[in-house]
Formats: C-alpha cells, sequence, structure tokens
C-alpha cells in the first residue's frame, strides 16, 4: 500500500489516496504501523475523525489508516500522534519483542559483531552504507558500526555515528532506537572521560522508560550504561544501586558480555565502598567471562581492577601480576583509551614498594598519555600520585605544586566532586604531618564540602 498523501480531499478514495499528484517527482513509502493502534487512541482519546483529521487532511485519509487501507505519511502519522496524545513508538510497528528492526543486509552485521569480528562489520557496513537509500536502514546501519567501533574502543567513530543515526531517529519519532543511539553515546562518551555521559545515559533510560510497554532487555542494558557512568564519576552507591536494577529488570541477564561488564563495575564499586569480599567475587566473575567471552579489552580492566583489590589487601605480588597482565592486554589490542589508569595502578603498587623512582617514572608515564588523549581525570589522579611520590621523597615544594596542578583540573565545574573531595583529603593529610594544621583545616573544609556536592548529585540520581 502507498502512503497517504498529507492534504487528500474529502472525496479521495483508496485508489486514489496514494496516488502521486503531478508535482511530484515520486511516491515515498508510508510508515509502518500496528493495526488498531490509530482506532484505539482516537477511541482512547473521545474523538471523531473528524476531529482527528481537523483542517489538515480528511476524515477519509484517517478512515483508510485506521482499518489498514493506506500507510500514513510520516507527517500524517505525528499529527495522529499529537491530536491523540500518544507518542510516535505507539503506533510503530515493532516486533513483539521490541526489538530494532533488521533487513538482511543488517542482520549480517549483526552476526558479525556476535562473533566478534568487529573489524568485517565495519567494512560490511561501509558497503552497504555505499548502496541502500533508505533512511531508516542507513540509521539502522550507522548505529550497527557505532557499536562495532565501541567493541574496538574506537570511542570518537562509535560516537559520531551514533549521534548521527539518533539525529534520524529522533525526527522519525522511533524512541526505541533513539535510546539505543543515546546508550551508545554515553558509553563512547564515558569512555573518553567526557562529563557529558551521565546526561546522555540519563536520556536514555528515560527514553526507554517512556515506551509502552517498556522494553526490559534494553531498559536493562541502558541501565548498565548509567552505572558504568557513576562507577567512572566516582558515584559508587548510585553505581551499586543503578547496576542492581540492571539484573533486575531483566529478570535474567541473557547477554553474558553485558553481564560481565556489570560484574566488572559492581567489583570496583564494592572495593571502593570497602566491601573488599564482595568486590573479590565479582573481580573473579567478571575474568571468567571476559575470558570464556574472549572479550580482550573488558579483561583488562577487570584484571587492573582486581590487582588494586590485591595490592590494596596487601598482596603485591600477584597485585603486580594482574596489572601487568592488564597493561599486556591494552598493547596486544593497540588501545591506549584508558590505559593511563592502569599505569597509575603501578605507580601506586610501587610508592606501596617503596620504590619512589619507578613509582615517579610510572605516573609520569600516565601523566604524558592522559594529556595527549585529553582524559582530564586521570591528569589529575597522575598528579595528585606525583604528589605523594614528591612528600615520600621529602620534596615538599614539589608536592605543593602538583597537588595545585590536580586541584586546577579537579575544581572543574564539569568534574566530579568526589575525586576533589578524596584530593583535598589526602593533601589535608600531609599538611597535618608536616604540623601546619591551618592549611590541614582549610583542605579538610574543601574536601567535606566537594563530598556535599557528591552527595547531593547522587541523590538527584536516586530520585530521576
Amino acid at each position: 500500500m502507498s502512503e497517504v498523501s498529507a492534504h487528500p480531499s474529502a472525496e479521495d478514495g483508496p485508489r486514489e489516496i496514494g496516488k502521486a499528484t503531478s508535482g511530484r517527482r515520486g511516491r515515498r513509502r508510508g510508515i509502518e504501523i500496528k493495526p488498531g493502534t490509530v482506532k484505539q487512541a482516537r477511541s482512547d482519546a473521545g474523538l471523531s475523525l473528524a476531529q482527528v483529521a481537523g483542517g489538515e487532511i480528511s476524515r477519509t485519509a484517517i478512515y483508510f489508516v485506521e482499518t489498514g487501507k493506506a500507510k500514513p505519511s510520516m507527517e500524517t502519522l505525528k499529527l495522529i500522534a499529537e491530536r491523540t496524545g500518544r507518542p510516535m513508538d505507539y503506533f510503530l510497528s515493532r516486533p513483539s519483542t521490541m526489538e530494532p528492526r533488521s533487513t538482511a543486509g543488517t542482520a549480517e552485521i549483526e552476526r558479525l559483531i556476535t562473533v566478534g569480528d568487529s573489524v568485517a562489520a565495519l567494512a560490511s557496513g561501509e558497503a552497504l552504507l555505499v548502496a541502500e537509500r533508505d533512511p531508516d536502514t542507513r540509521a539502522q546501519i550507522k548505529f550497527l558500526m557505532a557499536t562495532a567501533h565501541l567493541r574496538l574502543a574506537q570511542w570518537v567513530q562509535a560516537r559520531r555515528l551514533a549521534s548521527t543515526a539518533r539525529a534520524h531517529f529522533e525526527s522519525a519519532g522511533d524512541l526505541l532506537m533513539t535510546a539505543e543511539c543515546l546508550g551508545s553515546e554515553a558509553s563512547a562518551a564515558y569512555m573518553m572521560q567526557d562529563p557529558g555521559a551521565l546526561a546522555l545515559a540519563e536520556g536514555a533510560v528515560a527514553t526507554c522508560r517512556s515506551l509502552n510497554p517498556v522494553p526490559q532487555i534494553t531498559e536493562s542494558r541502558l541501565l548498565g550504561i548509567l552505572a558504568a557512568v557513576h562507577t567512572v564519576n566516582h558515584s559508587w552507591q548510585a553505581a551499586i544501586d543503578t547496576y542492581e536494577l540492571a539484573i533486575a529488570a531483566a529478570d535474567v541477564v541473557q547477554d553474558l558480555r553485558r553481564l560481565s561488564i556489570i560484574y566488572t563495575g559492581l567489583s570496583w564499586a564494592y572495593q571502593e565502598t570497602g566491601q573488599l569480599g564482595l568486590s573479590a567475587q565479582y573481580a573473579r566473575k567478571a575474568i571468567v567471562l571476559h575470558e570464556t567471552l574472549n572479550d580482550r579489552l573488558s579483561l583488562a580492566r577487570s584484571e587492573n581492577n582486581l590487582g588494586l583489590l590485591l595490592l590494596r589487601q596487601g598482596n603485591p605480588v600477584d597485585a603486580r601480576r594482574h596489572i601487568e597482565r592488564s597493561i599486556s592486554l591494552f598493547d596486544d589490542a593497540g588501545v591506549e583509551a584508558g590505559k593511563a589508569g592502569v599505569i597509575l595502578s603501578l605507580s601506586e603498587l610501587e610508592l606501596g614498594e617503596s620504590n619512589p623512582g619507578e613509582a615517579a617514572r610510572f605516573a609520569n608515564q600516565a601523566l604524558e598519555l592522559a594529556g595527549r588523549l585529553s582524559e582530564d581525570p586521570s591528569v589529575a589522579d597522575a598528579h595528585v600520585w606525583l604528589g605523594l611520590i614528591a612528600e615520600a621523597r621529602g620534596e615538599e615544594a614539589t608536592a605543593d605544586g602538583e597537588f595545585a596542578a590536580a586541584f586546577e583540573v579537579l575544581e572543574r565545574p564539569d568534574m566530579t566532586p568526589d575525586r576533589a573531595s578524596r584530593s583535598h583529603a589526602r593533601y589535608a593529610e600531609i599538611l597535618e604531618a608536616r604540623g601546619d594544621i591551618v592549611g590541614a583545616v582549610r583542605h579538610l573544609k574543601r574536601a567535606l564540602a566537594a563530598r556535599s556536592q557528591q552527595r547531593a548529585i547522587e541523590a538527584r540520581s536516586a530520585t530521576a
């Protein structure tokens, strides 16, 4: 069937309704909608055919759409949605699982991503984009290519493609795919240490939850991304609560890769809240799943996480083995994003082993890498560790300079208050040990103020 013209006359019949007028170059395809939804929406709103049609289109056009004799144009469907008060996605045709539509070409890209061949998935996507002209299918291809770029740790390309795809799905009123694209943008943003990741992730979850019914698998996946953002932002309790929601949303998480990432995040969050037993439990579960799935980058992050846990439990020998394996995995994958944080783990280990020279070498490596990649949180962390190392060497002026450089980064409006709180508290301890009580109290107050800001952020997130 052809689309409903935007302005058919009252006399239009089923044959004329899709007929191209003399001024048109061709006939656009109508939008597939779920049978019965237009009539149901009109009935629920208590409107007549004429009231829905208004002065823009004819009652006959609405009748043909209701009875399935014609497909509406996007403009007509938007008008129906506005008049009946329903979201666009209420009408759009979707399988019962609420999963995105697939074509033969997009199904092949999905298969390649699933089997872990992201390079081939990108090549397939590029080839399809050359030949494909349908805007919806092109947007779907770009979304899948963004997923492949995410698997390859190519954050900039992933974010660009996801954003382009989202622009199409938003204009088409496809809320499900809008939410999916927002989730991909958020994933890329938090891996780039971009503070805008939180708004993207919250927007993805909110958009998903506006659907009726809410697609549970998608909701679970997007909650996992939001929890990961909380983890990167050091909002530990918010991360734990959101990870638990992600697991509960889908009842049983069937995506093992997603489950492994959730376990990694929970391990990190539990470690930072002092629940080391739970942290170790989830760290080992995550590593088993990463090994099973051959997910090398996720495995690298989990190895570093377990290494830090062992270090803080007083086991530097095993800690070194896991941290060094993490760096090796980053090197094997040829990925630099996120590696600075792992190098700082080695710096912490060396300082704990009373090797300040090696600790400084690793901290400077991390600082150079994080600076080159514009990973500002890691830049600040590197300055903090260089300050701690300088203090251990008795170089007080150097330590003061490094902490000052850290605070310059940490106190920017877009930075997470928790990092500033911890750094001010550390510096306060150093000043107290020097006998500078006035300076210690000043920085302790700043630590408490930043902590209050962090709690306010977490409270807002919890009620969102």
